[in-house]
């Protein structure tokens, strides 16, 4: 996953995930998009980090004054992740390296 993809959000106190027959997912309640490519999202919102998975992904849409992200693609996984998970198949293991 690319690192150098990184959008700031103001910050917001809702989040909600709206999932369109796993191939168009809307998030709102969006902080930040820590890094993205075609087959993996790392987002942090307003209740933690949500980590996407798929093919073929991408942003459709952004609109940081309403803290809104909406990605189409061949999604496989939608996770909550935290920074205190341990484990090699860590996502923020996979950062730091």
């Amino acid at each position: 996953m690319d690192n150098n993809n990184s959008i700031r959000f103001e910050h917001t106190p809702y989040h909600n995930v709206y999932l369109k027959d796993r191939k168009n997912i809307e998030l709102t309640g969006v902080k930040n998009i820590e890094s993205f490519d075609s087959l993996e999202f790392l987002i942090e919102t307003s209740l933690g980090f949500l980590n996407i998975t798929g093919t073929e992904l991408s942003l459709t849409r952004l609109d940081q004054e309403k803290c809104e992200v909406s990605i189409k693609g061949n999604i496989d996984a939608i996770s909550y992740v935290s920074k205190n998970q341990k484990g090699k198949d860590s996502v923020f293991n996979k950062l730091l390296k």
